[in-house]
């Protein structure tokens, strides 16, 4: 049988729920409408898909495993977005055992209430961070990607002072201030490479 350490790339995108005052209350027209579910001949036939929606709950509730997974890759999923919310915080704080998280281009912005105690690798690129202070808390973190994020400035290190690779371009931060690299250095000892270049090498180039 597949469970959830054996998916890849799961999908936890939601989709409307098919409670009876939810399928008036979303006008036709609008980003959540889809005619294909909520235009129903009959209260049967609304019944029999509300029926086959607990099905498939009932089933990924019996397969997936997301409090034993090492490794979880939820990217392109738009899961910033203000209807995946419920989803996104359920799914995310039963990662107690995720040592790799990648959440590559969600539209994400803030993760401060996250605490995620053995992740060692977070991928958050290409997502709308523009604070190292939103980042959620990971103990054990080693890696961490924010290439194509909104950060301008480095003000709070606290939930990246055990970094040791970080990759930071295509942010604001990276053109704005030109020693940007000497700076993190500087306040994270433990970093040992920054956008490629280790600290041995920037120290050679100083």
């Amino acid at each position: 049988d597949i469970t959830g350490p054996h998916l890849k790339g799961p999908r936890i995108r939601a989709t409307p729920s098919l409670k009876d005052n939810e399928f008036d209350s979303i006008p036709e027209g609008s980003a959540n409408y889809q005619p294909h579910i909520y235009n129903f001949s009959s209260q049967q036939e609304k019944r029999a898909a509300q029926r086959e929606v607990k099905e498939v709950q009932n089933i990924k509730s019996k397969i997936e495993d997301w409090e034993n997974v090492s490794k979880v890759n939820l990217s392109y999923q738009e899961l910033g977005g203000q209807f995946q919310s419920r989803m996104l915080n359920s799914t995310l704080k039963k990662l107690i055992r995720c040592e790799t998280l990648i959440l590559v281009d969600n539209r994400l912005r803030n993760l401060q209430e996250f605490t995620f105690p053995c992740v060692k690798e977070l991928n958050l690129a290409l997502n709308i961070f523009v604070n190292c202070s939103d980042l959620p808390i990971c103990p054990q973190l080693k890696i961490l990607n924010l290439t194509g994020n909104k950060i301008s400035t480095i003000t709070d290190i606290s939930r990246i002072s055990s970094v040791e690779v970080l990759k930071l371009r295509n942010n604001p931060l990276v053109w704005t201030v030109p020693e940007y690299r000497k700076l993190l250095f500087d306040m994270i000892p433990s970093l040992h490479c920054i956008d490629g270049m280790t600290r041995e090498d920037f120290m050679q180039r100083s």
